[in-house]
This record gives structure tokens, sequence and C-alpha cells, in this order.
């Protein structure tokens, strides 16, 4: 199922919430409207929390069905509470504390900003069950979380890439990779979007042809 919401008015849900099929993870004052949405649109509990004490999960937690790799800003009570919801996590020493701008990842493999520490990379690898491909940019991006979101089912990426940078996504993560734009036309697609396998949230100004296609980029027909 696909929902377009917001979140207290802003459309940028996915700077705020994270989700893979198990679990969809929410700021401690989440709207129940948005709680609700969660639910219905990806099939999963929902798990209420912050990390590293702001409300900006989506951007600061790397994620995918495997695992998860947080900061180590994040609080014992906050790691432990995503440890109580089924993720397996890794706390990483990173001064790139924003990780889920940095990681853009599938079940598969990961495409992440070459700046991060090696113990972070391997922690990506080994909690994630990632293969790890390192760039310096993606376009003219150097952080691949951003501009990105994946599933096991697809990708989807800021319409200004070009068909290398395509190729490489599609080689690192393992699925094909589309391009497209959410909320009226904004590229950077994390900030638009909460996807699982089963479904979308899609913030509140994302248009009908920016639906279509991420329909198509996810499989969600």
């Amino acid at each position: 199922m696909l929902l377009r919401v917001d979140y207290n008015s802003n459309p940028n849900i996915g700077i705020l919430a994270a989700a893979n099929d198990s679990v969809a993870i929410v700021p401690r004052d989440a709207p129940a409207e948005f709680v609700k949405a969660a639910r219905e649109a990806l099939e999963v509990e929902v798990v209420r929390t912050s990390i590293c004490g702001t409300s900006l999960i989506g951007a600061m937690i790397a994620m995918n069905n495997h695992g998860a790799v947080v900061s180590d800003l994040a609080t014992g009570e906050e790691v432990e509470t995503l440890r109580s919801a089924g993720l397996s996590v890794a706390v990483v020493k990173e001064r790139h504390n924003a990780l889920g701008n940095l990681v853009l990842a599938s079940d598969e493999g990961a495409v992440v900003f070459r700046g991060l520490r090696k113990a972070t990379k391997r922690a990506v690898e080994e909690v994630m069950g990632c293969r790890v491909v390192e760039v310096a940019s993606l376009g003219r991006f150097r952080t691949p979380g951003s501009i990105g979101v994946a599933t096991q089912k697809g990708a989807l990426l800021h319409p200004s890439l070009g068909e290398a940078e395509l190729e490489l996504v599609e080689e690192a993560l393992g699925v094909r990779a589309e391009i497209g734009t959410v909320n009226m036309g904004v590229g950077f697609v994390k900030t638009g979007i909460v996807v699982n396998s089963r479904g979308a949230l899609l913030g509140s100004a994302t248009t009908g042809p920016e639906i279509m296609r991420i329909q198509e980029a996810f499989d969600l027909l």
C-alpha cells in the first residue's frame, strides 16, 4: 500500500522515520495518524525512539532487513530500544554521524561515502550483510543515502544521475535502479519516502506521476 502523509504538516517524512520489512522506527512524539499510516502502508510494527538525541531517525540510521548501524552518539537506551525491536545494531565511533545520509543499502550491498571510517564500513558489511562499494560521490553528490532509497525489490535515485551511476548502484545493491522525485520535484528522494517491500509512506506533496514512478521502481503496483 502507498499512502501520502505528512508529519505535523512536514512532507519530509524520510528524514524523520526509517523502516525495513519488520519494523518502522519513528520519533518519540510522532503523531498518532503518522504511526497509523506507517502500520497500514508498511505492514510492520512501529517503534518510537530518538537516535543520537534527535528525532531525525531517517538521517541517523543506516538500516536494512539484516541490521542497522548508528553512531556512538546514540544513547544506551536508544540502542536497547532498537535491539528490543528485533534489530541487530552496530554502534560505531564515527565523526560523520548522520549514517542514514551516507549509506545507501539494499539487503545485498551498499554504496557508502568514502570518508567513513574503516570500522564503520566493516559494520555495514558484518551487521547489515552488505558488500560495500565506496564512492567519493554519486554524480555531484557526496551523500549517497540522501539522494536514494533502496529495498530488496528496487532503488530510486536523484534524477540528475547518469547511466553510469545507475549501473554502479545496480551492481552494488543487486536491484534495479530508477530515477525519480518526491514532493513535487524534489530530487533528494530520501527526504520524502519511507519504503519497504510491502508499501511506502510518501510525503503529502508527492504527485500522481511521482507515485507511478515510485510504484514501478519498488514493484509496488
